[in-house]
């Protein structure tokens, strides 16, 4: 097996309350929003203006190696490999299940108005079953979708551009 650090999608985040077992981290929306060139077809960008959230916070537990405090930064990674899987069960399965059922409404010679409300009723039941694997042990029990803290980020981490003249 890798390298639990291999192939990570990092994100700062701050470090806003700590206790005994746990600490609580607020994720920053990333700024590049406005200057990016998707920013009409951006599912993320759409979902930040729709909630107005700028942060989000979540709960871990604390890093045995790591000397937290309250302001902190800190860098989280999920495994790549983890991002790809749930982003493609999220959007791929209730797709392939709508087209299945539209080409089954096909195969058997179907209506078009009938051959849609088919296709309709395939989305739902991708979606069900999207749910469905969710809420299962196997996935709800999972370590690979849990975040986890990378290392400490100090302020003075900023890159820095350096200058020369010939």
């Amino acid at each position: 097996m890798s390298n639990a650090h291999d192939s990570m999608i990092e994100q700062v985040a701050h470090v806003h309350a700590i206790d005994q077992s746990s600490v609580w981290l607020d994720t920053i929306r990333l700024s590049t929003c406005k200057s990016c060139s998707m920013k009409s077809g951006c599912g993320q960008r759409l979902m930040n203006q729709a909630t107005d959230c700028k942060r989000s916070r979540i709960q871990l537990p604390m890093p045995l190696a790591m000397s937290l405090s309250v302001g902190d930064e800190v860098v989280l990674g999920i495994p790549q490999n983890a991002f790809i899987k749930a982003s493609l069960l999220t959007f791929a399965m209730p797709l392939v299940t709508m087209l299945g059922c539209a080409l089954l409404a096909q195969w058997l010679r179907l209506s078009e108005p009938v051959t849609v409300i088919v296709a309709l009723l395939g989305l739902g039941l991708g979606l069900l079953l999207l749910r469905w694997y969710s809420q299962s042990d196997s996935v709800i029990n999972s370590n690979q979708w849990q975040p986890v803290i990378l290392r400490q980020q100090s302020s003075v981490q900023v890159q820095e551009l350096h200058f020369t003249t010939d």
